[in-house]
């Protein structure tokens, strides 16, 4: 199932990055949604049957949608946020804050965008907290952040993968913003928010058909 495409003409992705949680478990439970729907098939051809398989195959939509879609990728002039079933597309010289807590936030002027599939462990926030708050970061604090943007190495365990995705993605705005030149080059462009129609169609026919099921 696919949601939002990217625009036509959009580069390779520079960054694409993967959720901090949920793909184990979504994963594993479409795969048990899969198995249980090959022995009803085989063994159930009954009313009831029917009525757990159409449950089974509403229910894996559901997985899909909330644990194995959302995620987010950069491309070289804008981030792309994936959701469940509504998708944020912000030019990089727009970005005005980014902050990893419990999902990813990104700022554009005062409207908040999210991804839900990365997030920090409750834990690293409460860490965090310590260091002071660092909840939408200004243009005069990205400088500050520009030389630890780049990938760490495989062997420097302290950066936590969304400290990484924090600083990543602040570089990549800095990238943007010097190759841009100046403030006019960014007149022109918006964000760009769009329904993933495919899923929410999806949800909705499922849903239909296990109502219909159950009253049978």
């Amino acid at each position: 199932m696919t949601g939002a495409q990217p625009r036509p003409g959009r580069a390779e992705p520079v960054e694409q990055f993967h959720a901090t949680s949920g793909r184990f478990v979504g994963m594993a439970s479409l795969g048990v949604i899969a198995a249980l729907l090959a022995y009803l098939a085989l063994t159930m051809q009954t009313v009831t049957g029917l009525r757990v398989g159409a449950g089974l195959v509403f229910f894996a939509v559901l997985v899909w949608v909330t644990q194995l879609r959302p995620r987010a990728t950069a491309y070289e002039e804008e981030l792309h946020l994936r959701n469940s079933v509504r998708d944020a597309t912000l030019p990089l010289v727009l970005i005005d804050g980014v902050r990893v807590g419990r999902m990813l936030n990104v700022w554009v002027g005062k409207e908040r965008y999210v991804c839900v599939g990365i997030g920090a462990p409750l834990r690293t926030m409460v860490r965090a907290k310590t260091r002071g708050p660092s909840s939408l970061l200004g243009w005069d604090r990205l400088e500050a952040y520009t030389e630890e943007s780049t990938p760490p190495d495989p062997d420097q365990i302290a950066t936590s993968y969304p400290d990484f995705v924090e600083r990543r993605i602040v570089g990549l705005v800095e990238d943007a913003r010097r190759r841009s030149g100046s403030d006019e080059a960014a007149e022109d462009q918006r964000p760009r928010e769009v329904w993933a129609w495919p899923e929410i169609i999806a949800l909705c026919l499922t849903g239909a058909l296990l109502l219909v099921t159950l009253l049978l």
